[in-house]
């Protein structure tokens, strides 16, 4: 792991891919090709789901042709709906080599790897050639949250769009000072190191070069889907416990209500964020 990050997503529950591969398994035993809706109750690690795309198409007025740039991918469930969907291009770059690879292994599945071109990359380092000034858009979505060093990661972000283009960020902040537990909960089970509040966010965007940000809270929007998908897990535990293991299937419902609890208690809050390269 890279200086990137000082969390260790090894302990991060939701990042365990035996439950996704254990899920999974009925589907890809299918004869008939996937598609991504097939895969999105399993791929897309962020809230609100394809919702949550569809909305920052509107706000970047993404049209078909357009190449984006995914910041922290995951499975590559955003790439592939925004592909498929709205006929883009796009480039996920994944830190982590199990996610990377069973993004690919599922981007071949849906027959979309012409339009979606997955990297196993840390985000820092994506300023070299063949990378500066090529994409019309960026998103990234519960991602940052991850990386600390904000200023350069800022700085690679500028210089992957192209003059004048536009990023569409969902991330957490902090609305207020956190206290001792609540920042163990999220380096320890959310692996989330740093956290700033909206002002140095802010601030870090602008000193970048980003300008004409809007910043939408999203914590009262969020919340209930956190709650729900926690409640969900809790009722079905069961069958999760069947399916994954009882260490496995713990350990996600540990990070799903530590989740819940987190934005509840007001401390953290979720933001969308727009701008774009100055």
């Amino acid at each position: 792991m890279t200086e990137q990050h000082s969390s260790r997503f090894d302990d991060m529950a939701l990042y365990d891919l035996q439950h996704v591969r254990n899920a999974l398994t009925p589907l890809l035993s299918r004869l008939d090709p996937l598609t991504p809706g097939d895969l999105e109750p399993y791929d897309q690690l962020h809230y609100l789901g394809h919702h949550a795309l569809d909305h920052a198409v509107a706000q970047l007025r993404i049209t078909p042709g357009a190449d984006v740039v995914d910041i922290g991918s995951g499975l590559g469930g955003p790439a592939r709906y925004l592909a498929e969907r709205y006929e883009c291009r796009l480039t996920a770059v994944e830190l982590q080599p199990e996610l990377h690879r069973l993004s690919e292994e599922l981007t071949t599945l849906c027959g979309l790897s012409e339009r979606v071109r997955a990297v196993e990359a840390d985000a820092l380092t994506l300023d070299g050639e063949g990378w500066t000034g090529r994409h019309d858009h960026l998103i990234s979505l519960l991602a940052i949250l991850h990386i600390p060093r904000r200023e350069e990661l800022f700085g690679v972000c500028r210089d992957l769009l192209r003059p004048e283009g536009t990023f569409y960020i969902e991330d957490f902040y902090t609305r207020r000072p956190l206290t001792d537990d609540e920042r163990t909960d999220l380096a320890d089970l959310v692996a989330c190191p740093y956290l700033p509040d909206e002002a140095r966010y802010r601030q870090d965007l602008e000193q970048a070069g980003f300008t004409d940000m809007t910043w939408t809270d999203a914590t009262d929007l969020w919340l209930p889907w956190v709650r729900d998908r926690a409640d969900a897990f809790r009722r079905g535990y069961e069958e999760r416990v069947r399916l994954h293991g009882e260490p496995l299937a713990g350990r996600l419902l540990r990070f799903y209500d530590t989740v819940s609890a987190l934005l509840a208690g007001g401390g953290i809050g979720g933001v969308r964020i727009t701008g774009r390269r100055g």
